[in-house]
């Protein structure tokens, strides 16, 4: 009987968070390739970008899991971005920068254990998880998005091509290069020129190169020994 509830308990975590990660991937992306490019174009004005990033990211995080940690994860990655908006409102400077990578790393970190865990945990392949694995090469990108953040306001000649500075083109900027590197493409308009950011660069490419081959092979083993059994 306890088997049996396990069972059913886990089917229904599975309806619930199983499309959650479809809808949080579609949300991420439009706000990462449509709003942020609207935003350094000029047609969209308003701020809090960064904000509205980490909130989505945090409803992520209290989605798929609860645990206390992950809370004050949250709650800490919150308050960050908040003070980096009224910052920005009142003496818009490189802290608020430096506020708003930091919320974001914060919460990419913890988003990446939560929703990999929920990607290659044992169970059925669905649609939605699939979509979550895309949810989590985008949380990735937007990983080395925050620390190319901070070596860029570190080291202010980093990039060749790129300027990391209290702009509304910023943001869009260094989302670009950073999937440029994550997808190997390269095309050289941006360039890492200071020692950290070509490492990072590296680290980057490299996991951009591992990530599709390891989810693909750890998807077939799911779903083959689903099928077995």
């Amino acid at each position: 009987m306890d088997g049996d509830v396990k069972k059913r308990l886990g089917r229904v975590r599975d309806q619930i968070h199983d499309p959650t990660l479809s809808v949080l991937t579609i949300l991420l992306a439009f706000l990462i390739f449509v709003i942020l490019p609207l935003h350094a174009t000029g047609v969209i004005s308003a701020q809090g970008n960064g904000f509205a990033i980490v909130l989505l990211l945090a409803s992520c995080v209290l989605v798929q899991s609860k645990r206390l940690m992950a809370i004050l994860v949250i709650v800490l990655a919150v308050g960050l971005a908040a003070a980096a908006v009224l910052l920005r409102l009142k003496l818009p400077s490189n802290l608020d920068l430096f506020l708003e990578a930091g919320a974001t790393l914060a919460m990419n970190v913890l988003l990446i254990f939560v929703i990999a865990r929920a990607v290659f945990a044992p169970g059925r392949i669905t649609y939605h998880r699939v979509n979550g694995a895309v949810l989590l090469y985008l949380t990735i990108g937007l990983t080395f998005v925050a620390l190319f953040t901070f070596v860029g306001l570190l080291a202010p000649n980093a990039f060749k091509g790129l300027s990391v500075e209290n702009s509304p083109e910023v943001a869009s900027n260094l989302i670009y290069f950073s999937f440029v590197t994550l997808t190997t493409i390269g095309y050289g308009d941006i360039l890492p020129v200071h020692p950290a950011a070509r490492s990072l660069c590296n680290l980057e490419a490299i996991i951009g190169q591992l990530y599709p081959a390891t989810l693909l092979a750890r998807l077939v083993t799911l779903e083959l020994e689903d099928r077995r059994k």
